[in-house]
């Protein structure tokens, strides 16, 4: 059987790093928005764990799908005005 080519390529584990470390500092600053309008920093248990999902599933995404992604996520930042 064979496999066919879906269009993705296969990347060198430093690339997939680089995307993964560029997607979570995205997610970070997705994180840190709410801080600069006038949230509070006195987060618990549970906002650090989800926030910390967001930075961490972002990094995972952008090193899959890459600019798409990254693309994906400022396109949606700069219709909210951001």
């Amino acid at each position: 059987m064979k496999l066919e080519n879906n269009g993705m390529k296969e990347y060198s584990f430093p690339q997939r790093l680089y995307r993964f470390l560029g997607g979570a500092a995205l997610g970070l600053f997705v994180v840190i928005i709410p801080i600069f309008y006038g949230s509070s920093i006195d987060w618990n248990l549970l906002q650090v764990s989800i926030a910390s999902l967001l930075v961490i599933s972002c990094g995972l995404l952008s090193s899959i799908w890459g600019e798409k992604f990254i693309d994906a996520v400022t396109r949606v930042l700069d219709s909210c005005g951001f």
